[in-house]
């Protein structure tokens, strides 16, 4: 029986890495497209962060169109993905919306944690804080990252 392309289990296109490293080129690209719109002193580490998720990404295209293996279902892992980029592109409207850092941050890193399904709302909803806190601290107390105008200012 002869496979199409799309339905043979070793073809590039039906790898999970593949549509993943798709997926952090595609950001990457975009964040280093909206990095240029950032001020000399805030460029350089989104800039270098954007240029790092498209060197990931292309080394795992690379790696599978290397190795050229089966791979898993892509089913769940594509939802996952589709979600988490939901979640990426709610948190940067809210962000550059005036909404301020630590609620979207808050919020966006709640869902990633709730998304893996390993911990209760609790746990994720202490884990989340104590990320937001730490890179507001590291990113924008540390080293003078500029935000976006705030619609509220003491939301941060």
């Amino acid at each position: 029986m002869h496979m199409s392309r799309s339905t043979d289990p070793t073809s590039p296109l039906a790898h999970s890495d593949t549509w993943t490293g798709l997926a952090l080129m595609a950001t990457g690209g975009i964040a280093a497209w909206l990095a240029r719109g950032f001020d000399q002193m805030s460029r350089s580490y989104p800039m270098t962060l954007a240029w790092v998720l498209v060197a990931l990404g292309a080394l795992l295209v690379i790696n599978v169109l290397r190795r050229q293996s089966a791979s898993a279902s892509f089913r769940t892992p594509a939802q996952v993905a589709l979600l988490a980029l939901l979640i990426l592109g709610l948190w940067t409207l809210a962000l550059s919306g005036g909404l301020g850092y630590l609620l979207p941050t808050f919020v966006m890193q709640l869902c990633f944690i709730l998304l893996c399904g390993s911990l209760g709302l609790i746990q994720a909803a202490m884990i989340a804080a104590a990320i937001t806190g730490i890179s507001y601290l590291a990113f924008i107390v540390g080293l003078g990252v500029r935000l976006p105008a705030t619609l509220l200012p003491w939301l941060m």
